[in-house]
């Protein structure tokens, strides 16, 4: 049904333990297209409603009655009520907040865990900025297997909080992600845990969002599809998505994928202004977008392979235009994002003022709930007036226009960047 290569020589691999990741480059799951066509009948698979039963032939699960899953998938796919109008495009925003830890990282869970659970794992092992701590916490606990999860210091207490309700073991590492990452992994060697997290399998996973976005287009392919990126994980999802839907006969053309990185934290962005296929860690890592604050992308390459085979772009943002995305898309449009997804209409905004998108049909993913990290907008918010519980007390306030100033105000070193 499928098998395990290395992504860069595209070789078989065959793993030794529960790590599926190569010490060089990335592994990538391979599923038998061919073989599954002959279980599925297109012609229904078409007309099925998008939920995660339908995409079942389509992920490396060998029994499917012993998934694990909690309901993720049938995310809303949103039209823009007024941005997308602003910037002269047709503009969608496709809700992975709504899975059900509040982020994108459930679709990959439930194949990680489900796979760790078919393996027969005595424990889980991750590290994690957050959002992925909280979802592979949530459903090892589901299918009752330990999970232990390295997050570097500083993660939004907002996610720890979700690990330890959950039941997940936090162990805080003196150091980046990518020093957590490397301790999970060399723990689950040692160990013999399953090592979740931005490898082979939570690829297979996250794909189903790329599927799903096409059966909520009616099977008709957007222009662009706009992707925040860490580690790189989710974007090359998207980009295999499309594709095993092209194989399966099922669109006829790849959507051209961007992907969006903060300023301080552009490694994937720095590789693709100088077309490079690898990519190199950055150094001093700085951003409000704390679930993209990445100095080495574990997938880097993938997130590169997906933006350069679909014609797309790698594009960085300042902490200036993501706070000002965040806000305008919450003020605009009701959705209260967290900075990392909201980095997705900043890349919109920039792109936007060259003249880059008028009337093209574009997607924007926003991946995780502004409740993951409501301190980004409590830091530059302006605090609220106070008042005595009379009448006159509001209605002098509205009546002088202190309504109408700024509400938010963000400022960097004593300066004023950005207000409203």
């Amino acid at each position: 049904m499928y098998h395990l290569v290395n992504f860069k020589t595209k070789e078989r691999v065959f793993p030794k333990s529960l790590v599926f990741t190569g010490k060089d480059a990335p592994w990538e799951v391979v599923m038998d297209l061919e073989t599954i066509k002959t279980k599925i009948h297109l012609d229904y698979f078409k007309d099925a409603p998008p939920c995660l039963a339908k995409y079942l032939p389509l992920l490396p699960i060998k029994d499917h009655t012993q998934f694990v899953s909690l309901r993720e998938s049938a995310t809303p796919l949103v039209k823009s009520k007024n941005l997308g109008k602003q910037l002269g495009i047709d503009l969608y925003f496709k809700m992975e907040s709504n899975n059900p830890t509040g982020s994108f990282k459930d679709r990959g869970s439930a194949v990680d865990i489900s796979v760790a659970k078919e393996m027969k794992a005595n424990g889980i092992v991750l590290a994690s900025t957050g959002n992925m701590a909280a979802s592979c916490s949530c459903y090892a606990a589901a299918a009752k297997i330990p999970c232990f999860v390295f997050v570097p210091e500083g993660v939004p207490m907002a996610k720890l909080a979700q690990v330890i309700a959950f039941g997940g073991r936090i162990v805080q590492v003196k150091g980046s992600y990518n020093d957590a990452a490397r301790l999970a992994e060399a723990i689950a060697e040692k160990m013999g845990f399953f090592l979740a997290g931005d490898y082979a399998f939570r690829v297979e996973g996250q794909k189903t969002a790329a599927f799903e976005l096409m059966d909520q287009l009616f099977l008709k392919e957007p222009d662009m599809v706009v992707v925040p990126i860490g580690c790189g994980t989710n974007i090359a999802a998207y980009a295999k998505g499309f594709n095993e839907y092209c194989q399966l006969g099922l669109m006829t053309k790849m959507p051209q994928i961007f992907g969006v990185q903060a300023e301080g934290a552009s490694a994937v962005v720095n590789s693709f202004k100088d077309r490079r296929s690898t990519v190199d860690a950055v150094e001093g890592v700085n951003t409000v977008a704390s679930a993209i604050a990445i100095s080495m992308p574990i997938d880097g390459i993938k997130a590169l392979d997906a933006i350069y085979s679909t014609n797309g772009q790698a594009v960085a943002v300042s902490d200036k235009e993501i706070l000002q995305a965040q806000y305008l898309l919450s003020t605009e449009e009701g959705l209260f994002v967290e900075s990392a997804s909201a980095a997705t209409l900043a890349a919109l905004m920039k792109m936007a003022s060259q003249n880059e998108l008028k009337g093209k049909k574009i997607v924007c993913i926003l991946t995780g709930d502004g409740l993951k990290d409501p301190s980004v907008i409590l830091k530059v918010a302006i605090k609220p007036p106070t008042i005595y519980p009379e009448e006159k007390e509001f209605v002098s306030l509205y009546e002088e226009g202190f309504f109408n100033n700024k509400s938010v105000v963000f400022i960097n070193k004593d300066t004023s960047q950005f207000e409203i």
